[in-house]
């Protein structure tokens, strides 16, 4: 899944900076084969989120400076899901989709210590994402087109609220000595209120299209260092731990995720004074995660485990110094 993002900060005066961020804030993807087991769950299945910040810091003192951010969020969801008409019927498909803007803030307060360290604190509010859609219907069996009907779900426009954690994270940085440096972070998500509901038809005679998710608070902890090993040239690394978001017996197939171990590798080349090139690798681990979910007749059990679970992200970035 390619993303990106564009930074430009402007330096104003001596105590004023204003930047404008344009980036993927989040976003998670999945597609089946036909015919797998967990069709009755989820299909195909996209939560992403674009946003655009424009921010302000103000350096109260050679110690102390502030910044604050408005996080005018894009989101996107779709979903897609196979009904179950029973054999020897064909499954049927309910899709629903939709997109939505929420904002939210972005407040962080840094202290410089010395000329070799700071640590600072940041705080990312809550967004909230309204999606709202009727979902759509097709090769639907009769006698379960005519439940639905009944129930009113054929027409019946779904409320599907996100609300995006808002988090805190603590970090630090200092300078051992001319050739390398230290860093590290930990860190709180409230995902306890992240408020995705599921969708699916679980029943021969359903009363709801939905199913809350039952996800919780998070930690997150970082350490890095870089090193300067040649005359342009910086190598980075770090490591990486966060908690899981659910727990194993609550493990939705929509969102098949646990514990994160990461492990980063960069490097970053000086091209010219003012151009900088950087790319690097991270390897986010989660192990094997077991699912059990029963949700119904229509939607069946399902019960197994996703082996070796693991993300690769590749990057690149540019910077360049306008003087």
């Amino acid at each position: 899944l390619p993303n990106g993002g564009l930074f430009y900060v402007h330096k104003t005066s001596q105590r004023i900076n204003l930047g404008l961020g344009v980036f993927s804030y989040f976003g998670l993807s999945q597609k089946y084969n036909e015919g797998w087991v967990g069709r009755y769950y989820v299909k195909e299945a996209t939560l992403a989120g674009l946003t655009i910040m424009p921010s302000m810091s103000y350096r109260v003192s050679d110690v102390v400076s502030l910044g604050l951010g408005i996080n005018v969020m894009y989101g996107v969801y779709d979903q897609k899901i196979g009904i179950n008409n029973r054999e020897p019927q064909p499954d049927g498909m309910l899709a629903v989709g939709n997109s939505a803007w929420g904002v939210g803030a972005n407040i962080g307060i840094l202290f410089e210590t010395g000329p070799q360290t700071r640590f600072g604190i940041d705080y990312l509010s809550q967004v909230k994402l309204n999606f709202k859609d009727t979902p759509e219907f097709t090769g639907l069996g009769q006698i379960l087109e005519n439940a639905l009907g009944r129930s009113g779900l054929l027409t019946t426009q779904l409320d599907i609220g996100v609300t995006v954690p808002h988090m805190i994270m603590a970090s630090g940085y200092h300078e051992l000595n001319q050739d390398v440096r230290i860093m590290g972070n930990i860190g709180w998500q409230n995902w306890k209120n992240f408020g995705l509901v599921d969708v699916t038809v679980s029943t021969d005679e359903p009363t709801s299209l939905t199913a809350d998710l039952k996800f919780k608070d998070t930690w997150h902890i970082a350490a890095g260092v870089e090193w300067s090993a040649a005359e342009k040239w910086n190598l980075t690394s770090g490591v990486a731990y966060d908690s899981s978001p659910m727990a194993d017996e609550d493990r939705p197939v929509l969102f098949p995720l646990g514990a994160i171990f990461r492990l980063g590798l960069g490097a970053k080349w000086q091209i010219s004074d003012p151009v900088t090139l950087g790319f690097a690798y991270e390897l986010a681990y989660m192990g094997d995660l077991p699912v059990d979910q029963e949700r119904g007749p229509l939607s069946g059990r399902v019960a197994g485990n996703y082996e070796n679970s693991a993300l690769h992200f590749f990057a690149l970035n540019l910077r360049w110094d306008i003087l």
